[in-house]
């Protein structure tokens, strides 16, 4: 991710910021251009109210020179994509944990019912635990009465024992 001002550019990692506010992380950036996750094709440009048009513009451009496709969105925890991802693996978990279904239906219905190339567990074991939990935890702390915010008894659980996904070679499942 790329905090851009007039005279400044700062890169820092994506995984540690993609969940914050642009404006809780450096208040005197104008822009940011964030990623995708796992190498998508896009980059993320967020439009806060100090932004001025041509510098928006001239990022959009940026980001095109670099082979990503620019999507727009204001400032908001998350951007466009963690925003509605996270949410996403938070109610599969969920889901799982009341005894709805097992985390093996939820993958394959996801895949299978909605084409998805991987189910939530399957890409929560992949992202890390830790780094949902971490997003999580953030979201939570800006909005505790969010029922989407709501962390989770079982991925709490995971990470405190140190199964954060194929990392570890554990987490919802477990790899070799």
């Amino acid at each position: 991710m790329a905090f851009v001002t007039r005279q400044f550019v700062r890169s820092v990692s994506s995984s540690s910021t993609a969940s914050a506010s642009v404006k809780k992380i450096i208040v005197k950036h104008v822009t940011v251009i964030g990623g995708g996750l796992m190498g998508s094709g896009i980059a993320q440009v967020i439009k806060t109210p100090m932004t001025s048009q041509k510098t928006f513009e001239s990022l959009v451009d940026f980001t095109k020179t670099l082979g990503k496709h620019p999507v727009s969105c204001k400032d908001t925890p998350g951007f466009i994509v963690n925003r509605l991802l996270v949410p996403y693996l938070m109610e599969a978990i969920r889901l799982y944990e009341r005894g709805d279904a097992s985390k093996e239906d939820i993958d394959t219905a996801m895949k299978l019912g909605a084409g998805y190339p991987m189910g939530p567990f399957e890409l929560l074991d992949y992202v890390g635990l830790d780094t949902t939990k971490f997003i999580i935890d953030g979201w939570h702390e800006i909005d505790a009465k969010n029922s989407l915010f709501q962390p989770s008894p079982s991925l709490n659980k995971l990470v405190t024992e140190n199964k954060l996904g194929k990392k570890t070679g554990e987490g919802f499942y477990k790899y070799k």
